[in-house]
């Protein structure tokens, strides 16, 4: 053998290829929980402080609004003034909630329109009065007892 043979073979061994009884490496340990209260995140981001305390406020409100709402369906009547049927699911009494509420709604819109028509008119007389009279409308509204913003 060559003197370069014996320095090759004389030299650190190969390591050998992994097998499958050989240890894996450890995998990387999980990261450490991160602050989730708005006084664990202040030190560290005051804006992320203000936007977690702002999301604790607006959860805390829905919560209240859905309760509110539960409520409010328990409460809806049918139009008949009857108590909804037991039978009835929660979507079915919902819906019957919803309609109710749009039904009166409609009613106090149509009641509007009718009354500003009336308004409309009652304006219109005193006008007329007030042109007959050769006086201020604000006159005439005064003699009948109405107020300026009646």
């Amino acid at each position: 053998m060559t003197s370069q043979e014996n320095q090759s073979t004389t030299s650190t061994p190969h390591p050998a290829p992994p097998s499958s009884d050989s240890a894996l490496p450890s995998s990387p340990t999980p990261p450490k929980p991160g602050p989730s209260t708005a006084e664990d995140l202040a030190p560290l981001n005051p804006r992320l402080a203000a936007l977690a305390t702002k999301r604790t406020t607006l959860t805390q409100t829905l919560e209240d609004l859905t309760a509110h709402r539960a409520t409010l369906i328990a409460r809806t009547t049918l139009r008949s003034g009857l108590s909804m049927p037991a039978e009835w699911s929660e979507e079915q009494r919902e819906r019957q909630a919803l309609s109710s509420a749009n039904a009166v709604i409609k009613e106090h819109i149509g009641l509007l329109h009718r009354y500003n028509e009336i308004k409309d008119i009652g304006q219109g007389l005193m006008g007329l009065l007030a042109d007959q009279r050769a006086v201020r409308v604000s006159e005439v509204m005064e003699d009948f007892g109405v107020a300026g913003k009646d």
